[in-house]
């Protein structure tokens, strides 16, 4: 719900019924603590008397403006999980539409603050936090680029930050932040008279149509990260940045270009680690990061390569036709490795015939009791250290790069992880042990952006434990990272998020009241139905959309299709649909990745983006403006409680984790702890404590539907072919 109060409305407000207007903004649909309470208390009396002061200096400001969203005086950032404190809305004597954001921060003196050594650091209460005026910059820049109505109709916007305690403010205003608090003013309570000219130089009357326009407005950029990339590389800018960043993100940006500084100063070795869930901005820092330190510390002589890692076969599609294309002004070319690149030069076969003979001799030990012909995973550091010993590495050797910046780091390979199973190697041998020792190993600084609810193959068992464990192990520094409490994928809601977590658990959320009017999720019938509607977006100029669903259909087509689907290939998908039709469809193109992330080349998914089906793995790290999805037979519903179909579970990189669920039915039908045919080994509960096999595998395939469900911008179409599943997503959509 959107309202607006004027100034002079407010100002009365908070002068005869502080407590109600409290109780007004604290309501509805956004939970606000007693905390959060408290300090509305203490600083909106204070904000009331800067604007009073105003409405003295220049009367006709009483009726401007302050911005809403539902029913709080803060705003809410299109698109964006971030909110701005007050947000100040008219016009100037030239009846330019003008827009001032204002932070308010509640700070107490403390004698201790420092700035921090990087731009946009400060040192408060012993913490390295964000300088408020770096925070009131993303916000102001954020509408400035992105505000549909600040661009629609040319809207200047400024931002500001309000200490509502008379704090010092000469050690936020020193160096390095002199240039961005002169950008982005700072005002105590006892500078709040000139806060007041401020705000009358900028606004001098209100404007009830701009206002208007301007709470309803929307985000208004594409927001597909590989588009965005290439635009701004192609543009050669000089600081060509694809997404401006905001709170939690850009504390994490200038806290890794921090610690980047004191590596090229000392060459210490660091590892840094940021986490945050999907939408959470984690690929947008991590490009953001490697396009700046390139652009800053490429040309050191004193400083090695900048390179971007991939850790799958669709990221290092699209990220190389990106960054060689596009990236050549900013050294692109050549700086994008995969994981596998990290690899000092031991494949299988080489593992069989050369070094297995030679560590056979040094130990016995070493090699496997499960075959005579590999060596144990445990011992690669021995394996290694032979290898550098007798010149038998390729391109290795320790700090070979100055920074390494990992994307999706959730799915690098640990083969030493405990219970480690699988036979998909991905390119890896795993006698080297795991991918993140050597990517540690080989770069002075490495940068991991993961989210371990998005590992889902067998063979993706890298967690933070183990980074930070191989840190200490290798004499690198560990840092961690949040992001956990942004989003701006799905609408910006990270209610939507948790909804999902949820969904798949014995005690779903009921909060969907909360972000049900801003992301759009459907359920529907058919698939026809599905496509159809996520078609009528693409009529109304949505600028990305795709059909997804999990691994329950065999890649048949993966050796006939060619890019434009001429070939006699069978379709992967051929559904019953609406009136005894059929619905079909291919798996995402074999050709190569980008054809389906991003249209590439002379391709079907160029002329029809609905043409093909993509899987978690391809678009895992991307994003879309709607999603239609196929919910098909792996998981389901019977009376509440979730169940998992492992024959209906056809993804190889989960080949391992199926067979243990089988063999754990198996001994429990020996056993007798289970009732009926034999069949029934494929149809277990996703949680019985007496199956931990079976819901390990419930969990693998829901955390595929979490990233599937976790695609879309602004919404998204599920067809559920279970129609009792479909009938509990439908009720637990319309729970309010």
């Amino acid at each position: 719900m959107l309202m607006l109060y004027t100034i002079k409305d407010f100002c009365s407000y908070v002068q005869e019924d502080l407590n109600g207007l409290i109780d007004e903004v604290a309501g509805i649909t956004r939970y606000v603590s007693d905390e959060e309470k408290k300090a509305y208390a203490g600083s909106y009396p204070v904000v009331a008397s800067m604007l009073a002061q105003a409405m003295k200096k220049q009367p006709a400001v009483a009726d401007a403006h302050i911005s809403t969203t539902e029913l709080l005086l803060e705003y809410k950032l299109p698109a964006a999980s971030a909110w701005c404190d007050l947000v100040l809305l008219g016009s100037n004597e030239e009846n330019r539409k003008e827009v001032i954001i204002i932070e308010l921060k509640n700070y107490q003196k403390n004698h201790d603050d420092a700035p921090g050594s990087y731009e946009g650091l400060m040192v408060h209460k012993g913490s390295v936090i964000k300088h408020p005026s770096d925070q009131v910059k993303g916000y102001t820049e954020y509408c400035r680029r992105f505000h549909s109505v600040v661009q629609d109709e040319g809207a200047e916007v400024n931002g500001c930050v309000y200490f509502t305690q008379p704090i010092d403010l000469r050690p936020y205003r020193q160096a390095p932040n002199d240039k961005l608090t002169s950008d982005y003013p700072m005002y105590n309570t006892e500078s709040s008279e000139r806060l007041a000219e401020y705000v009358t130089s900028k606004i001098r009357k209100g404007d009830d149509t701009f206002a208007a326009h301007f709470v309803n407005g929307y985000y208004k950029q594409d927001r597909n990260i590989l588009r965005q990339v290439a635009e701004n590389l192609s543009a050669q800018a000089s600081k060509a940045r694809p997404f401006v960043l905001l709170d939690e993100q850009r504390l994490g940006f200038h806290l890794v270009m921090q610690t980047l500084e004191k590596r090229v100063k000392d060459g210490k070795k660091e590892v840094i680690v940021v986490q945050g869930p999907p939408g959470s901005g984690k690929s947008a820092v991590a490009i953001n990061l490697w396009i700046e330190s390139v652009m800053k510390y490429s040309k050191k002589a004193n400083v090695g390569n900048i390179v971007f890692v991939t850790t799958s076969g669709s990221q290092n599609d699209n990220w190389s036709q990106i960054f060689n294309y596009y990236g050549e002004k900013y050294q692109a070319s050549g700086l994008i490795l995969k994981a596998n690149d990290f690899n000092p030069g031991l494949t299988g076969g080489r593992m069989k015939n050369e070094l297995l003979p030679l560590m056979r001799q040094i130990d016995p030990n070493y090699v496997s009791e499960n075959s005579e012909n590999s060596l144990k995973y445990e011992y690669f550091e021995d394996y290694l250290d032979y290898m550098m010993e007798h010149g038998m590495t390729k391109n290795y050797k320790d700090n070979l790069h100055f920074l390494s910046v990992v994307d999706e780091a959730h799915a690098l390979i640990n083969p030493i992880a405990e219970a480690f199973s699988s036979n998909k190697t991905a390119g890896w041998c795993f006698q080297m042990g795991p991918q993140v020792y050597h990517i540690i190993r080989e770069s002075q600084v490495s940068v991991f952006f993961t989210d371990s609810k998005q590992s889902f193959r067998d063979n993706e068992t890298t967690k933070i434990e183990d980074i930070k464990q191989w840190s200490k192990k290798l004499g690198a520094a560990f840092t961690l990272i949040s992001l956990e409490d942004m989003q701006f994928r799905c609408a910006g809601s990270k209610e939507y998020v948790d909804w999902v977590d949820g969904l798949f658990t014995e005690h779903p959320l009921k909060n969907v009241a909360t972000w049900k009017d801003k992301f759009d999720v459907k359920v529907v019938d058919y698939p026809s139905e599905m496509e159809s509607d996520v078609r009528s977006h693409m009529a109304e100029g949505a600028h990305s959309c795709r059909i997804l669903s999990s691994y329950t259909r065999k890649w048949e087509s993966m050796t006939d299709l060619s890019p434009l689907h001429d070939a006699n290939a069978a379709f992967d998908f051929d559904l019953a649909d609406k009136g005894g039709k059929r619905w079909q469809r291919y798996w995402n193109n074999p050709n190569g990745y980008a054809i389906y992330v991003q249209g590439a080349g002379n391709s079907m998914m160029r002329q029809d983006s609905l043409s093909e089906v993509g899987c978690p793995y391809v678009v895992r790290g991307f994003d879309f403006d709607y999603v239609g999805l196929l919910w098909l037979e792996d998981i389901y519903v019977r009376n509440g409680k979730w169940y998992v179909s492992m024959r209906h579970n056809v993804e190889t990189a989960t080949s391992s984790s199926r067979r243990r669920a089988r063999d754990e039915q198996k001994e429990a039908i020996r056993r007798k702890l289970k009732k009926g045919k034999m069949k029934d080994i494929d149809e277990v509960p996703g949680f019985d404590h007496r199956f931990p096999a079976a819901h390990a595998l419930f969990e693998t395939i829901a955390q595929a539907y979490r990233i599937l469900l976790t695609r879309a911008i602004k919404g998204v179409t599920i067809y559920i072919k279970d129609e009792e599943t479909r009938a509990y997503v439908r009720q637990l959509l319309n729970e309010d």
